[in-house]
């Protein structure tokens, strides 16, 4: 399955979050350190050498969330930058936030 190739479906909600089985299929096809965490959300801390690095890599990040129209959270201090996804709409994870990681686990290799 390649997520990053898949395009990002916007949510109007009124659909249940993924389930449990369906979750763990999607975040082992991701690997590469993303995790679900307490609040079902995705997410991965990405280390740099300095500020500037995790500001240019929220950057691009903040590139492919417009283009994909699915915006993460991020937290950049120096050193790193924290993603977690999640779809707002029904409060849990859907295919599009495996689809958003992976275009982001996509330019962290670039």
């Amino acid at each position: 399955m390649k997520l990053a190739s898949k395009k990002c479906i916007p949510c109007s909600g009124g659909i249940p979050p993924m389930e449990k089985k369906e979750v763990d299929k999607y975040l082992n096809n991701l690997g590469n350190g993303w995790k679900v965490n307490a609040e079902e959300h995705l997410n991965k801390v990405y280390k740099f050498q300095n500020f500037i690095e995790s500001m240019e890599f929220a950057n691009k990040i903040a590139e492919i969330s417009e283009k994909e129209d699915h915006h993460p959270d991020l937290h950049i201090s120096w050193g790193s930058c924290k993603i977690e996804i999640w779809t707002h709409k029904i409060n849990g994870l859907a295919k599009s936030d495996f689809y958003l990681a992976a275009k982001i686990e996509a330019i962290s290799k670039v």
